[in-house]
């Protein structure tokens, strides 16, 4: 099927994997993307108990950032070399409590735009089986900045 999104750098894995090297928050939580593709990425996290709340379930902070991480960089692929994306809004629903070993989060871009794209994340929790359970869904407004950006 092909895309229906365009990009502006077709050079967008280099320019993410590029980016992960600066990711210093992705490295401490030991999140990676497995899979980048154009408006979809794949990420995950493997879970450990700095992963935890106090009776063992996956934190719910967890589960939103790598919602965040995987809707972001699916923006990310479509924005120019010099253009980045940050997170304007975030809504996450938990559809049920997590617990296992691994959390996976597929980020895909619902409609891609000149200032903004909204995106979603459906993250699933995998089990010691290799089950995998949708634990939340998320949807996300992602901006654009342009280069020259002073805040």
């Amino acid at each position: 099927m092909k895309s229906m999104h365009t990009t502006h750098n077709p050079g967008f894995r280099e320019t993410i994997l590029a980016h992960l090297e600066k990711q210093e928050f992705m490295k401490a939580i030991g999140a990676t993307l497995i899979s980048i593709e154009l408006g979809k990425v794949i990420a995950e996290i493997p879970l450990e108990k700095m992963h935890q709340q106090q009776i063992g379930l996956v934190h719910g902070g967890v589960t939103a950032t790598i919602a965040d991480i995987a809707a972001g960089f699916a923006g990310f692929t479509l924005v120019g070399p010099d253009e980045h994306t940050v997170t304007a809004e975030i809504k996450v629903s938990y559809l049920r409590p997590a617990k296992g070993i691994k959390l996976r989060a597929i980020g895909s871009v619902i409609k891609q735009g000149r200032t903004m794209h909204f995106c979603e994340a459906h993250v699933y929790c995998i089990n010691e089986q290799g089950d995998e359970e949708l634990i939340a869904h998320a949807t996300t407004t992602m901006a654009i900045i342009k280069p020259g950006f002073t805040g």
